[in-house]
């Protein structure tokens, strides 16, 4: 089941390598990244893996000199050619960051922000059930239902969170990347956004960075261990953690690195 999904993969990067003007962050990457599934990005500080992951919505185009060859593929489209808005891809590829990072805005606002720029809705009956839709998705809603006009850095961290991830998911994106989404919550909240991810993997491909090797067992199906700038492996997760193949990741796992 798993490898006949693999055959349209949603993100394909071939040869990948990032350099900070004369530094190599990430060494020739290649990995096939499925739909609909959760894939953990593993490994230990500094080893590329949220450097990579940016490279799948271009956020490294706003750092100078960042510069970024191969060729990362979503739906068969190459993210990287010049016809491709940069604009346009953030909202197919939605991003959540490791603190929670609502605007100064009220709730509502936070999350009719991306559709109003994208013009996804046509009036405010539209972009009211856009708001509304969001926040069900991230289990927000009946918590801020009553209180949309307040704003949203009142909230909770935990719920804070779960407003980024709302409005990551009103531009109806198709890709959701998340870097080290939990590791500014405490373990209630973590828990929460973990049975979140694990709803939202009916609807996008998610794309989770975490230093938790617990977290990556969790939530994800397949997971992808990066060492020094290199993807060592990628597999399905219970394979990684029970039998990795290569004795970097199994050093890693039992401890010895990282």
């Amino acid at each position: 089941m798993k490898d006949t999904n693999m055959q349209n993969p949603k993100i394909s990067a071939k040869g990948v390598q990032v350099y900070y003007g004369d530094n190599q962050a990430i060494k020739d990457v290649n990995v096939e990244i499925a739909d609909k599934t959760v894939t953990a990005f593993i490994g230990p500080s500094g080893c590329g893996k949220s450097t990579f992951l940016r490279c799948l919505n271009r956020m490294n185009d706003t750092i100078d000199i960042c510069r970024v060859t191969g060729e990362i593929l979503i739906d068969g489209e190459d993210i990287y050619d010049a016809k491709v808005d940069p604009v346009q891809l953030r909202a197919k590829v939605g991003m959540v960051f490791q603190k929670p990072n609502p605007f100064p805005k009220s709730i509502y606002d936070n999350v009719a922000y991306g559709p109003k720029i994208h013009g996804l809705a046509r009036n405010k009956a539209e972009l009211d059930e856009i708001v509304e839709k969001s926040l069900r998705k991230a289990a927000l809603w009946n918590e801020a239902k009553d209180r949309l006009d307040k704003p949203g850095t009142g909230l909770s961290g935990g719920q804070q969170q779960r407003l980024c991830i709302a409005r990551a998911i009103a531009t109806a994106p198709e890709i959701l990347l998340m870097d080290e989404p939990c590791s500014a919550l405490d373990p209630i909240a973590t828990a929460q956004v973990e049975e979140l991810i694990d709803e939202l993997r009916q609807s996008y491909s998610v794309v989770i960075v975490t230093h938790s090797m617990q977290q990556a067992a969790r939530v994800s199906q397949k997971t992808a261990f990066f060492h020094l700038g290199s993807l060592v492996e990628y597999d399905d997760t219970d394979k990684i953690f029970t039998n990795p193949q290569d004795p970097r990741t199994e050093s890693y796992i039992s401890g010895r690195i990282g």
